[in-house]
């Protein structure tokens, strides 16, 4: 068995100034020319001043002392640096930007090669959105007069030159984006009861963000105006979070006001004649009162349980439904904390998801080997609560409540002082995030919950692990089950990833999973459970080590950055044998038995408080996470207090962010069926990215991170890094691997807390990068490939892993060369970056075990040379 040897911790860094570099001017795709966009934009900006000049007779006087006004919607092609100091130039108001998905090429827009031919691949393009009332249209108007007609711009006015040169489209922002983008339609139509014409229809109404606090306040009083003219009413205050550009109410409609609505969406020929549904300041409605977490009405079977309490304060928090104290799994172990006066909500046998939840962080999967309880308690507040209109009570959030507000109370809450109270928890660095908006799925940009998680992290440097989300729905493989159950294994696997390929769309992280600073955290499909023979009623899709969980949600995430990042085990899912058997539909099993992973769970039996059942899924994943975070933490105190590392508490949260992904690989197995069955000429060339959607960064091991071996070494760096700076740290070469052939491989991994800006289409104000000082990852003494993630994707989100190996001869180098690892930092969704930003630094170097070279001697020996180890000391 290998000795486990400490963590190393780099002694020192060096700041350095940034090698000047030229960078890339900001590409540009084929546009038409001048006469063709007058030819194309003229009919677009003519229908543009006609519509709003209908919007403003329609809304005449319908809203007492609001000048109408209109958004914009405009899509570029290609960029257009300093847009927003050309939208205010022109009295308009900016209101923020997005990159679109990739666009479709036509004749008049395309990329082209570097010969100046024309490529078949897609354009890229931004969306930017600004407030214009009457005179700040016309001004525009004018502008484009005088470009169509060859004259030159007015001075601070030239940057319009470009946008007319690019522009695709110019038009309101309408009834697609408010209501049909966001599946309102699709909703209330499920909603409205026939027989019910009494009902009245809850939903939310988020507004564009107005930078005027007069602004923002003259659209509240217009919607709670337009409501109540409809027998309406707001259900909550108006919510204003200026941080993440969030204002947002719950709202209520009688039903037949919302099939007015359905009726005149059917007839599209005709303008809408609710003014409600026409107010420019509303940029979405949105379903309420979602269920977060199903219920089920398994019992389970009692359990023992192991003894010892836990005497340390807790650096773990969970958010989620209340869970059984008195179970006696956790009985004194979690600090309970109830703000928000939920717990009394529940009836015996409902606290079942925060109970397994926290059975998993505090226990790991009961009956695992080893599953040592945590040595501190978890602070757990809820900010669910049973939903009294559904059948089985499931937990969600009421119609009048913002979960965003929730969980900015509960947070403040663990960091602040309160209402006359201190800080509940303020040692907490990791936050548990096991539930999922299931009505919004990511796309386009980050929602109001996922940017309150980013700033959230940022202000008090707290790591969140965000569940990736569940796909509850039916996989259709295309074969009838005697057909199915024929194939070998590794068949059977293809047919099924080949199913959940072609559902991605409907498979999408569930927010807040696209949070930036946040972990997302996917599920393996396996767990401890043991062999679990199977009936004709359940079946496995699919079977194989290593393989991710079908019934989870996949990437990307924003911008196409790697998410989930990491997969943890999520129990092994399998799927009810169709019926009739002729049948390709199978549909999920939610037993509470075998396979899976044991939890604690709540009885309606009154006294029976050691009950346990069978669960998966990627909340499951997530707590098994934040268990990991604690076992992190407590190593890395360890280091701090006992070894005398200088690790200082504020960068804990970072240093446990990137060590939760340090020991992760992607699976060999999963890459080669994801390859054998999705590569192909399209996508060839960014497969990396299509392996990257199902599995991020990877398989955690969390065991690799916790200690080092005599072949194996990490060394550990932090810090707070300026924009511009360059932070570079030495890692010792040992000198034993000097020209010689043998397999090894190095990992770097590095991750940090950004702050945001919400009004910004890249959100992330702080871009870190990690590099060889002065070559490529290939041109270093090691000589070595990179392996899993594309160098490309790898940079976009807050976490950048690379694994890299080689088996040819490494270079020939002295004792005591040193690879330089460089951490630099540059503004990216600001001008001015003030903030320091937060880091956390992991770098590993092995060979295999069976070789000789003591790897972790000879790099420590340097990295401490005032300490002289010997063979075999730690």
């Amino acid at each position: 068995m290998a000795e486990h040897l400490p963590l190393l911790v780099f002694p020192q860094k060096r700041v350095i100034a940034p090698e000047p570099g030229q960078g890339f001017p900001a590409g540009k795709p084929h546009v038409p020319g001048h006469q063709a966009q007058v030819m194309r934009l003229s009919s677009q900006l003519s229908g543009l001043q006609q519509s709003f000049a209908r919007y403003q007779a329609s809304i005449a006087g319908a809203i007492a002392g609001m000048e109408p006004e209109t958004v914009l919607v405009m899509e570029i092609a290609g960029s257009v640096n300093d847009f927003k100091q050309a939208v205010e130039a022109v009295r308009l108001e900016w209101l923020g930007e997005w990159d679109l998905d990739d666009l479709e090429p036509d004749d008049d827009f395309y990329e082209t090669d570097s010969r100046g031919h024309r490529a078949d691949k897609p354009v890229k393009g931004r969306l930017f959105l600004s407030m214009s009332n009457g005179s700040g249209l016309q001004e525009l108007l004018s502008l484009w007069q005088q470009w169509s007609q060859g004259r030159p711009l007015p001075h601070g006015k030239g940057k319009w030159r470009d946008v007319f040169d690019q522009l695709r489209v110019i038009r309101r922002w309408g009834i697609e984006e408010t209501l049909l983008e966001t599946g309102m339609i699709d909703r209330w139509r499920d909603l409205l009861d026939p027989i019910n014409p009494a009902q009245l229809i809850p939903f939310q109404i988020e507004l564009f963000y107005r930078q005027k606090p007069a602004k923002r306040r003259q659209s509240e009083r217009a919607i709670t105006q337009l409501l109540e003219a409809l027998g309406g009413r707001t259900l909550s205050t108006f919510i204003d979070m200026g941080e993440i550009a969030f204002h947002a109410v719950k709202a209520e409609l009688p039903a037949q006001r919302i099939q007015q609505l359905l009726d005149e969406v059917e007839h599209p020929e005709s303008d809408i004649d609710i003014q409600l549904f026409k107010f420019s300041g509303i940029m979405y409605f949105r379903p309420t009162g979602q269920s977060l977490a199903v219920s089920d009405e398994d019992e389970g079977e009692p359990a023992e349980f192991a003894e010892g309490l836990p005497d340390l304060p807790p650096v773990a928090a969970m958010l989620d439904g209340a869970p059984l104290l008195l179970h006696e799994a956790l009985k004194d172990r979690l600090l309970f904390d109830d703000p928000f006066d939920l717990e009394r909500l529940y009836q015996p046998g409902e606290r079942k998801h925060g109970t397994s939840m926290a059975s998993l962080i505090v226990h790991g999967e009961l009956g695992a080997e080893p599953s040592d309880p945590l040595k501190r308690k978890v602070y757990c507040i809820p900010i669910m609560q049973p939903d009294p209109n559904s059948r089985n009570r499931d937990e969600h959030m009421p119609d009048e409540v913002f979960l965003e507000d929730r969980i900015h109370v509960a947070v403040r809450r663990m960091f602040e002082e309160t209402g006359g109270l201190p800080a509940q928890a303020p040692h907490v660095k990791v936050i548990n995030l096991s539930i999922g908006d299931p009505e919004r799925p990511f796309i386009h940009t980050p929602s109001p919950w996922a940017r309150l998680l980013d700033w959230l992290s940022w202000k008090y440097r707290v790591l969140f692990c965000v569940s990736a989300g569940n796909a509850p729905d039916n996989i259709d493989i295309g074969l009838n089950h005697a057909t199915f159950s024929a194939l070998p294994d590794e068949e059977k696997a293809q047919v099924t990833i080949k199913a959940i390929s072609q559902t991605l769309s409907s498979r999408r992280l569930l927010s807040p999973a696209e949070s930036l600073n946040a972990l997302t955290i996917g599920a393996m499909h396996c767990d401890d459970s043991g062999a679990c023979p199977l009936d004709d009623r359940r079946v496995e899709l699919l079977p194989g080590e290593r393989m991710f969980s079908p019934a989870m949600r996949f990437g990307h995430g924003f911008r196409r950055a790697v998410k989930p990042e990491v997969l943890f085990p999520g129990g092994r899912q399998l799927f009810q044998t169709p019926f009739p058997s002729a049948a390709s539909d199978y549909p999920i099993d939610r037993s509470k038995v075998k396979p899976g992973q044991n939890v604690a769970w709540d009885s309606t039996t009154p006294g029976n408080l050691s009950n346990v059942v069978y669960t998966r899924g990627t909340s499951n994943a997530t707590a098994l996470a934040t268990r990991s975070a604690v076992r992190i933490y407590e190593m890395l105190h360890e280091l701090h207090e006992h070894g005398g590392e200088d690790l200082p508490e504020p960068l804990m949260g970072v240093l446990i962010k990137a060590l939760l992904i340090h020991g992760a690989r992607q699976p060999e197995s999963a890459k080669a069926q994801l390859t054998a069955v999705l590569k192909n000429a399209h996508n060839s060339r960014n497969f990396k990215e299509v392996i990257a959607r199902y599995v991020g960064y990877g398989a955690a091991d969390i065991e690799r991170v916790l200690t080092c071996t005599a072949q194996r070494a990490t060394a550990l760096g932090c810090g707070e890094i300026r924009v511009n700076e360059v932070h570079e740290y030495a890692f010792p070469l040992p000198v034993g691997l000097s020209a010689q052939k043998l397999w090894r491989r190095l990992v770097v991994t590095l991750a940090w807390f950004t702050p945001i800006n919400p009004g910004h289409r890249n959100l992330r104000e702080a871009k870190l990068e990690l590099e060889p000082g002065g070559a490529k990852w290939d041109a270093i003494p090691l000589r070595l490939t990179r392996q899993d993630g594309d160098h490309n994707q790898v940079l976009r989100g807050t976490v950048q892993h690379e694994v890299l190996e080689g088996t040819n001869i490494i270079s020939a180098y002295q004792d005591g060369e040193m690879l330089s690892i460089r951490v630099t930092c540059k503004k990216d969704a600001t001008v001015s970056l003030d903030d320091v930003i937060p880091y956390g630094l992991a770098v590993t170097l092995e060979v295999k075990e069976d070789v000789g070279i003591p790897i972790y001697q000879q790099i420590r020996a340097k990295l401490k040379p005032q300490i002289v180890v010997g063979a075999g000391q730690a």
